[in-house]
């Protein structure tokens, strides 16, 4: 589906708007507070990992940016699915002090997950003045 930039920036503006919400929450407040959260964040990089795709063939984000999100992309798909995974299994063992490291890697996942959209973001509003 092809998008127009207008609307490919409100949707990125959007996501990131919803992402440096959720990473300014304490523990208590936790964003992880079950596992459909942890899923959401995955449902969050496939969404913006298209739109920055879209971006990058477009040559609507800069080149470098493109570069850096394709390694980041590759880090996510590795460690994102192994921090769900001891999420489930800690969780399952209540095992707190699991939990929290592997919601600590999913948060920071999400954090840089946050920049990149913020990137994309400033490449469109750029690239749309």
């Amino acid at each position: 589906m092809k998008r127009s930039k207008a609307g490919t920036l409100l949707f990125v503006a959007l996501v990131s708007i919803t992402l440096a919400g959720c990473s300014a929450w304490t523990y208590t407040q936790s964003l992880f507070v079950a596992a459909i959260s942890l899923e959401t964040v995955g449902q969050q990089f496939a969404a913006i990992s298209e739109q920055v795709t879209l971006g990058c063939e477009s040559k609507a984000i800069p080149v470098q940016t493109c570069q850096r999100y394709r390694v980041f992309g590759d880090h996510f798909k590795r460690s994102y699915p192994i921090a769900v995974g001891m999420w489930r299994a800690a969780d399952k063992a209540g095992d707190t002090m699991v939990k929290r490291k592997a919601e600590d890697v999913v948060r920071s996942l999400s954090e840089d997950l946050g920049t990149f959209t913020t990137e994309a973001l400033g490449a469109f509003t750029t690239e749309t003045k």
